[in-house]
């Protein structure tokens, strides 16, 4: 019991360490060390005893294992991977790469451009203006709305064009376009006068080849133009086109100029389609021409006037007047000419009356007698000289 006590005092004072380290010894003197063939049993005893690793201890502080575990996880990531062998580059794939890289490369700098040249570069400077028109080109680049300083290929070409056409009724057609690298082109065909269309008395319309009305008047006195005649006319503001009630007014009139104008004939006076079954039109105030139906038009004018400038006015007398009928030229291949004055051909003419013969009967009514038959005051029949083969 005093041993006890006395082993009891002998660790007061010590540390927990301590005191294993005693009870170690006490334990080895008791049980002296032989040769053990197990390490494991030496590393216990070891453990227990307090002489040995740190590794060992039999109080573990599990927040330091945990960062001890973190810091050996970063230390391994920090370690560079072993890099897997790369696979021989066949020449068929350096040849695929190569040209993937070239297209890379292309293509960057094609975006660059592009970026450059709707934002920095071309810019609109200069106008370019061709094509003889009434306006002056100060009108035409206002109107045509593309400002200086707009990218040339921005600009709203479209849209200028139309504006220029909506506004100048003299414009037939507008052409805009750019040229490299501050231009803008406009190129402006003019329209021309081709014939005058009467809608009142002391109303007319100018109106180009395409039936566009250039203007309004009063007179067609002083332009030199045919005028053209027809039943069917709604009328129309300056810039728009001639409406017609019936359609194919405007294919008749349009096919007519349009033989004029590509043919350069000219003493056009007056062209009528009143009557789109008869249609007719009117040399130097002198000369009727009969076209008939709207079929061959072109054939039909180009016969008539190489009969009237080869044949009738062949000396240039510029003198015989008549009518001149190709209505069916195009299937009969004739055309018929008949001289007449075209005042007098305005009068239906008949065989006068015999005042004597009024039953007509051949005898005088009062006598009895024969009466001599009485000249016609109206121009004989057409002789041979009057027909011409077309």
């Amino acid at each position: 019991m005093r041993d006890k006590n006395h082993d009891n005092r002998s660790y007061k004072g010590l540390g927990n360490r301590d005191i294993m380290d005693k009870f170690g010894e006490k334990l080895s003197s008791l049980f002296p060390r032989r040769s053990r063939k197990n390490d494991k049993d030496d590393d216990l005893l070891t453990a227990f005893s307090g002489r040995g690793s740190d590794d060992y201890e039999l109080f573990v502080d599990e927040e330091k294992e945990r960062r001890k575990v973190r810091q050996q996880q970063k230390v391994k990531a920090k370690q560079p991977k072993k890099a897997k062998p790369k696979k021989p580059v066949t020449p068929f794939m350096r040849r695929v790469r190569n040209v993937l890289t070239s297209f890379a490369i292309v293509a960057v700098v094609l975006i660059i451009c592009v970026v450059l040249s709707l934002t920095v570069l071309f810019k609109t400077q200069n106008y370019e203006i061709s094509g003889s028109t009434r306006y002056t080109d100060e009108e035409i680049i206002k109107t045509c709305g593309i400002t200086t300083n707009e990218n040339i290929f921005l600009a709203n070409k479209n849209h200028a064009e139309k504006r220029l056409i909506k506004n100048y009724a003299y414009i037939e057609d507008a052409e805009v376009s750019f040229s490299i690298p501050d231009t803008i082109t406009i190129k402006v065909t003019e329209a021309v006068e081709s014939y005058i269309v009467k809608i009142a008395e002391t109303s007319y319309l100018v109106a180009s080849s395409q039936g566009r009305i250039l203007e309004k008047c009063e007179s067609p006195d002083g332009y030199n133009l045919p005028l053209f005649i027809c039943s069917d006319i709604t009328g129309g503001d300056v810039g728009d086109y001639i409406e017609y009630e019936d359609k194919t007014t405007h294919d008749i009139i349009n096919a007519i100029v349009t033989v004029f104008k590509d043919n350069g004939y000219t003493n056009i006076t007056e062209i009528d389609a009143t009557d789109t079954a008869n249609i007719t039109f009117t040399y130097d105030n002198r000369i009727k021409v009969k076209l008939g139906l709207p079929e061959d038009i072109s054939y039909k004018v180009r016969t008539a006037m190489t009969i009237i400038i080869e044949k009738l006015d062949l000396n240039g007398s510029n003198t015989i007047e008549g009518e001149l009928d190709v209505s069916n030229c195009n299937v009969t291949k004739k055309s018929y000419f008949r001289e007449q004055s075209l005042i007098d051909a305005q009068v239906e003419t008949t065989s006068p009356i015999d005042r004597d013969d009024v039953d007509g009967d051949g005898l005088d009514d009062e006598t009895g007698e024969e009466v001599e038959e009485q000249e016609e005051e109206t121009k004989p029949p057409l002789s041979q000289d009057d027909w011409y083969l077309d």
